[in-house]
């Protein structure tokens, strides 16, 4: 049986987490400001992640659109990811895991994740988001859990295999400096990467 710390964490419980630097990356996911920094525009250190992050997956020379507050709902509704770049990439993401954490012997390790990481990064995300994303309506409030759980998850997932040949730049640290920044990365539309 797991045991759980007090921010939520099972540390000692389920193999993903045994895995020091999977802990480290999960300690960082349970102490973000959520969205803390909604509507503030134009920082560069916000910017080059996200550059970096559409570049190491192969979408080049893309600019960064900021969102205004509102139009963060309509943004939202616009998003197709059959035409989001990264997405076409990220979408083959989960099955490469699969295959590496077989070959490393790793897929109890990783499928312990895949069940973990989800509904710790709501717990300590919902209410912060719901507070912050209320005013645009419920859609947009579980667009952005989702979208939490879904970077946490795969950032802790390819973290788990990061000290295999191939694996050792996790992209996903790029979009986490993001979130810690208190934006949040909506995806590229029509060669942009959009942020709020």
């Amino acid at each position: 049986m797991s045991t759980v710390s007090e921010k939520g964490i099972n540390h000692t419980g389920a193999a993903g987490t045994e895995n020091a630097a999977v802990r480290r990356l999960f300690d960082r996911f349970v102490n973000i400001d959520w969205l803390s920094s909604l509507g503030r525009q134009g920082n560069e250190q916000v910017e080059h992640p996200l550059r970096q992050f559409a570049d190491f997956f192969g979408v080049r020379h893309v600019e960064v659109k900021w969102l205004a507050e509102q139009e963060l709902r309509s943004a939202i509704e616009a998003i197709r990811l059959e035409e989001d770049g990264i997405w076409q990439a990220l979408r083959h993401v989960p099955d490469q895991f699969k295959h590496q954490a077989e070959r490393a012997g790793r897929l109890e390790a990783l499928l312990a994740l895949a069940d973990e990481v989800p509904p710790v990064i709501f717990q300590h995300s919902f209410d912060q988001l719901f507070a912050v994303l209320r005013p645009y309506g419920d859609n947009v409030v579980t667009t952005a859990v989702g979208y939490m759980m879904y970077i946490g998850g795969m950032a802790c997932a390819w973290e788990l295999l990061s000290d295999l040949e191939g694996w050792e730049t996790n992209p996903f640290y790029f979009l986490i400096a993001v979130l810690e920044r208190g934006h949040w990365p909506l995806g590229v539309v029509n060669g942009q990467f959009v942020v709020i």
